[in-house]
């Protein structure tokens, strides 16, 4: 089969992880294939555990390993050896998903990382480092922060990392992002989008990515369980202000349109299916089309 790259966007609790268990467990069920899972988000992996348990899921969490050398190294599906050392994967073949969380979290830890080369006096980017020292209560602290031209170092390297993952021998080839929300610059009001750092590249990652998704959460209220839904293509949110969710179904013209644009609850799996129904009838409209000459 080809491969598929997915973009998968949302706020905090949307479901993100969750779903990654869910085509984890769809690759595993279809393919007999492992997925691996390179995260950077503080907030652990709990919500995949079963699957991790499981062994369909195997992670590698980042923790106080270097953030440019551990994003370089799972990117190019690399793994660590029980000594720490990064190795060449010797079951890739193995592996049907490379999932990555997340685009915020990777550029975060970069962020950090420039912030503490500048309190050393470590000139990044060109751009004045920022950092000073606190003395009181008889204790020292250097405090550092980044500067602007950080801001375009992490989005560059980001950048780099993504197009090497998907250049990784599996199916499917996944990473997720929060979500960001900013001014549109070709039309009046405001879009939702994938957040990295800062806003440039908004508008840029979904065109990097053959399918790109939006998934939120509705809270429970008034006795009601909340609700996770999952956006196909670009759509307007009436609950964001009516701000314009971006994203991409990539079907051809001869498809039909899809009935709906979202789906409840949110399931990257279903979304997965009608696209591939969409294109199965692209292909039988053609053929229809041809005739004899097919």
């Amino acid at each position: 089969m080809s491969k598929r790259t997915i973009l998968l966007y949302g706020r905090t609790n949307a479901g993100k992880t969750a779903l990654i268990g869910e085509l984890a467990e769809y690759v595993y069920r279809t393919l007999g294939k492992k997925t691996r899972l390179a995260t950077a988000d503080r907030g652990g992996t709990l919500t995949v555990q079963p699957y991790i348990d499981l062994g369909i899921i195997d992670p590698i969490e980042i923790k106080d390993s270097d953030p440019w050398i551990f994003l370089n190294q799972v990117c190019r599906g690399r793994i660590r050896n029980s000594e720490g050392k990064w190795i060449d994967d010797p079951s890739k073949g193995q592996i049907g998903l490379y999932a990555f969380e997340s685009l915020r979290s990777f550029a975060e830890a970069l962020m950090a990382s420039m912030a503490s080369k500048a309190a050393q006096n470590v000139n990044i980017g060109g751009g004045s480092n920022i950092n000073f020292t606190i003395q009181a209560d008889s204790e020292t602290l250097k405090i550092s922060g980044a500067n602007m031209a950080h801001y375009g170092v992490a989005q560059n390297r980001i950048t780099e990392e993504v197009w090497a993952s998907q250049k990784l021998e599996a199916p499917y080839i996944l990473w997720t992002s929060s979500v960001s929300k900013d001014e549109d610059t070709t039309a009046a009001g405001k879009i939702l989008g994938p957040d990295v750092i800062g806003k440039a590249l908004t508008a840029e990652v979904p065109r990097w990515f053959n399918n790109t998704f939006r998934v939120d959460v509705i809270p429970a209220q008034m006795g009601q369980k909340e609700k996770h839904i999952l956006y196909m293509g670009n759509h307007v949110d009436v609950g964001a202000g009516n701000a314009a969710g971006l994203g991409n179904t990539r079907l051809p013209m001869d498809a039909p349109p899809l009935e709906k644009n979202q789906i409840e609850p949110a399931s990257i799996v279903k979304a997965l299916e009608l696209i591939e129904g969409g294109n199965q009838k692209a292909i039988e409209a053609i053929r229809k089309r041809l005739g004899t000459k097919l």
